[in-house]
């Protein structure tokens, strides 16, 4: 149940955030979970920033117990994305991790 959340500077069309969305949905079924589940959410939200220069930040919320190979493997797959949808450089994609317990993660009813 990652939570993926892409922040990007202004200026992009609703077609490639919306293009970006779905590749980097796709980078996570490939890389870090085996299935669609109905809470795997990507967000992308624009930013004040410049590239390169705090921007874009991709975190991800999920569970504990990932490998490492998978996560590296999630962040390379996502600044891929990035490139082939928004032409940003992978090298100025900053990917976090954040684990979170299950204990901690709920939905609304």
């Amino acid at each position: 149940m990652p939570i993926v959340r892409v922040e990007v500077p202004h200026g992009y069309s609703k077609v490639q955030l919306t293009q970006t969305r779905l590749a980097v949905k796709a980078a996570v079924l490939q890389t870090l979970a085996p299935k669609e589940a109905k809470y795997d959410y990507v967000a992308i939200r624009e930013v004040l920033g410049e590239i390169g220069d705090g921007v874009p930040i991709v975190t991800v919320d999920l569970r504990p117990g990932r490998e490492p190979e998978r996560k590296a493997a999630l962040a390379h797959a996502i600044a891929q994305a990035l490139k082939a949808e928004l032409a940003i450089e992978p090298a100025d994609v900053y990917v976090l991790f954040r684990e979170n317990v299950a204990a901690n993660h709920y939905c609304g009813g």
